[in-house]
């Protein structure tokens, strides 16, 4: 048996389908309504986007890809593990899916254990006594495909311990972002 970090996207998702049968309707029924609601809200999207890797238009697109894949599939994805898992969570369409999937899990479950699985299997694990967290500051250059890691005047990696002076950082670069680590 794999560990849950050898786990690939498929495998993750033929377990949760396998687990919670019953909230597959339910679950498609809502990645339908955010595709909807990326679709409608557009302009409010633009204006609000601040995912680094990935644009809206490319967002949108996943949408439209992940909806045609439920529209196609209809009663399969419910009732095949494999169909579902396969179609929905393989290659780049796992990262809309994943991320309704995540939502899903935390806003909409209607089983506490649903989202103790989707806590399990998706979200980061964190530390039970003090929670450190470090900063990388990325300067973006003009876009996602240009990032990259702050460094000092030796061209070491510059990680900081308080965010506040994570964002003075990036507040110097040109379009710097913070990521926690």
């Amino acid at each position: 048996m794999k560990t849950i970090d050898q786990l690939t996207n498929v495998e993750k998702a033929k377990i949760i389908f396998d687990l919670f049968r019953s909230e597959m309707p339910d679950f498609l029924e809502y990645v339908n309504t955010i595709a909807e609601k990326i679709a409608s809200s557009e302009q409010e999207m633009i204006a609000n986007w601040n995912n680094p890797f990935l644009s809206y238009q490319q967002w949108l697109n996943l949408s439209y890809q992940v909806t045609g894949v439920i529209k196609r599939y209809a009663n399969g994805l419910t009732k095949s593990a494999n169909v579902f898992s396969e179609q929905l969570f393989g290659g780049y369409l796992a990262i809309f899916s994943n991320h309704c999937l995540e939502q899903y899990g935390l806003n909409k479950a209607k089983s506490p254990r649903f989202a103790l699985a989707i806590q399990l299997f998706y979200l980061p694990a964190k530390e039970i006594e003090q929670q450190s967290y470090k900063y990388l500051v990325l300067e973006m250059h003009g876009g996602p495909e240009y990032a990259a890691i702050c460094t000092d005047e030796d061209g070491n990696t510059l990680v900081f311990d308080s965010r506040e002076d994570a964002e003075k950082e990036a507040a110097d670069c040109q379009d710097g972002l913070v990521v926690e680590i």
